[in-house]
């Protein structure tokens, strides 16, 4: 059965409810309430594999039917998750095989969840059959609106047959152990192998000072690279056990950023981008930057699967949103920056187990948890204003910024600077100012179509492949403006230097080589990186000087340090398009007058003018034509914005003009009218 259109009709609200802690004359109390807030849709069975199958081969759906019925004579739609993440104990029991060993050599215990092995043949073979057991029970009911796969998965198992096949993995891949030995270069402290099995399946984690030397990183990046394969066929397994029976969309919730996960290429095998997201108030960035990051996934909008409705409490409490004020915030910026749906975690409080102290929607005896009001009031919105918003979706491009897990290993494994964090520099150093200058923006992955860019930011990247190389020439010279460096090029796949040039070939898109590469460190306040008209910083973490090619232009050298005198930035024509290539790090002020010269040449402007601290989020007719702006204000003292034409405020019904004053936290969905070719 294949897949449906996964088309939105409407915007949805709702949260995750886990009627099996409560008995069921309480559930149409609880459906009565959902109904009152106007939620269109609730999650179920994420982690309820022991009500679902109480023994093996033993299976309870009654009751899941029950509910669905329920929800279903209510209007209200469920996603349905397969309960993966938390094995009962009768599996764990018969067959412990399936349970995660960590680096240590410990084994998971049962009791909490995410406790299993995802390479276990036999754990995934039991994963296939309660997902299709589910998809056949109740995949054609009509109150089921969409799946989830598992729940924030993450995680990599160091056990015996993890080990077993991650030994087949290489030989698989390198065909025999001397071809292994010669492209690692592993005659570097007699660490050659005599045969896979001695391999070890080591930690696949971050380096450090305290611990200089750490295994070979052509095996740490093979190991991230296994563990994440398997997830991605854990997470295919199931989809397609669902696909069987049920046509209904597919999704999970992505956890952190770019990291340890390979989300891109977990989500290839989807239909929707998902996520939970619980930074708070006071990094709201977080938040938009992961949904930059979902938005150019999937030609759909993405599903935001996991928030708090007030306060987060899996340990110490966090106030997430600090007031009514600041769920509706994030809420209207999920949705308005491309995502269809908002759930909450979680409806009614537990009255035993983990995370009781949690935010809900409903209290464990049944009463209103503070947040009500914005929940009714975002339920209204998304009703009224929902077909405006699908019919108008957020656009894509034109600036975006390059980033993938692969390299967040690099730098895990050599991190460079205790401050050299991958995921803080790609948000900090190269989104945020986009942000606050308010170019729309992606973060985009290799994979990622280049069509809708007309600037490209290509930091932090060692390994680029030689596809993406040849796609970003290509790109290029048909009129793209890219920006490249710091640390670009400089590894091959295997996390080896590149012996012959220093970039591997990349010098022919740069139009320079390298001719001195050093670190500023401790002499940082020592060294500037000066461009023509005066602009100057100071380098950080690491330092590249160029030797430029004939008709490379010099934009900024170092003045001091190592690399006296000698280019620290360089610019080269490519067909229709230009080419700009960093040899460090750059403060905001010279990263966005780089930005500012070549959005300039692209015909790029920004979405609006005003206050950095206002969230503009273009949304685009069916001919992608700029059509209206969600505003947030993300902060809690009134700010201004500067529209690029007067509009319709659709919230508040009020007519707009240029200038447009926003309060504390406040959210504004302006239709504008229509911009003349000279503005």
């Amino acid at each position: 059965m294949t897949a449906s259109s996964a088309s939105d009709d409407r915007i949805h609200l709702g949260a995750s409810w886990y009627p099996e802690m409560w008995p069921p004359e309480e559930w149409p109390r609880d459906i009565a309430r959902m109904r009152d807030l106007g939620f269109p849709l609730i999650r179920l069975c994420a982690l309820a594999w022991k009500r679902l199958e109480p023994s093996e081969g033993v299976y309870e759906f009654d009751w899941a039917r029950d509910i669905l019925d329920q929800l279903h004579a209510a209007g209200i739609k469920a996603m349905l998750g397969t309960p993966t993440a938390a094995p009962p104990a009768w599996l764990t029991s018969a067959y412990p095989d399936v349970l995660r060993t960590k680096a240590d050599g410990k084994v998971a215990q049962h009791g909490k969840r995410k406790h299993y092995n995802h390479h276990s043949r036999t754990y995934r073979a039991f994963a296939r059959g309660i997902a299709a057991k589910m998809a056949r029970e109740l995949g054609s009911h009509p109150a089921v609106h969409s799946w989830q796969i598992d729940n924030e998965m993450s995680g990599f198992d160091y056990g015996g047959e993890t080990r077993q096949s991650f030994h087949e993995w290489l030989r698989i891949k390198y065909g025999d152990i001397e071809s292994l030995n010669r492209t690692w270069g592993l005659d570097f402290w007699s660490q050659a192998y005599d045969r896979f099995d001695q391999i070890p399946l080591c930690t696949a984690s971050v380096g450090s000072i305290e611990v200089p030397e750490r295994h070979h990183p052509s095996l740490i990046m093979a190991i991230a690279r296994f563990q994440n394969e398997a997830w991605t066929r854990f997470i295919s397994e199931q989809v397609a056990a669902i696909r069987e029976f049920s046509n209904a969309p597919v999704a999970t919730n992505m956890t952190g950023f770019i990291g340890g996960m390979d989300w891109p290429a977990h989500f290839r095998v989807l239909d929707r981008a998902g996520t939970s997201t619980y930074a708070d108030l006071s990094y709201f960035h977080f938040n938009y930057t992961k949904m930059d990051l979902l938005r150019p996934q999937k030609p759909d909008p993405y599903w935001v699967m996991e928030t708090a409705p007030n306060w987060s409490g899996g340990g110490p409490l966090w106030n997430i949103h600090h007031d009514e004020r600041g769920v509706r915030a994030l809420t209207w910026t999920s949705i308005l920056l491309g995502g269809s749906m908002v759930l909450y975690w979680q409806w009614r409080a537990h009255w035993a187990g983990q995370e009781m102290q949690h935010g809900t929607c409903v209290s464990q005896t049944g009463n209103w948890m503070p947040g009500r009001q914005a929940w009714v009031r975002l339920a209204a919105e998304f009703s009224e204003h929902g077909s405006w918003l699908l019919a108008h979706p957020a656009a894509r491009g034109p600036v975006a910024v390059m980033a993938n897990p692969e390299n967040a290993w690099v730098f895990s494994i050599d991190p460079i600077d205790p401050a050299n964090v991958y995921r803080k520099r790609i948000i900090e150093d190269y989104q945020m100012p986009l942000k606050r200058r308010h170019y729309h923006r992606d973060i985009i992955s290799e994979q990622t179509a280049l069509d809708p860019y007309s600037l490209i930011v290509c930091p932090y990247l060692p390994i680029l492949r030689e596809t993406t190389r040849a796609r970003l020439a290509a790109w290029v010279e048909n009129g793209g403006h890219l920006l490249l460096g710091p640390l670009v090029g400089t590894r091959s796949t295997e996390m080896t230097a590149w012996t012959d040039r220093t970039f591997g070939g990349l010098e022919t898109l740069m139009g320079a080589e390298s001719a001195l590469r050093f670190t500023p460190h401790w002499v940082e306040e020592e060294i500037d990186i000066t461009f023509a008209d005066g602009t100057s910083c100071h380098p950080r973490y690491w330092c590249e000087a160029f030797d430029p090619h004939p008709g490379t232009e010099v934009l900024a050298r170092y003045t001091g340090g190592y690399g006296d005198g000698l280019p620290a930035a360089v610019s080269r024509p490519l067909g229709a398009g230009r080419v700009i290539t960093l040899g460090c790090p750059l403060d905001e002020t010279c990263y966005l007058k780089l930005v500012d010269e070549l959005t300039a040449s692209a015909g790029i402007a920004p979405v609006i003018g005003g206050s950095p601290d206002v969230l503009a989020c273009p949304r685009v007719d069916s001919r992608g034509r700029l059509s209206g702006i969600g505003l947030v204000n993300t902060v809690k003292e009134p700010r201004e914005a500067v529209l690029p034409a007067p509009g319709l405020d659709l919230l508040s019904g009020e007519e707009v003009e240029n200038v447009l004053s926003l309060e504390p936290l406040q959210v504004r969905l302006v239709s504008l009218n229509p911009v003349s070719p000279k503005q």
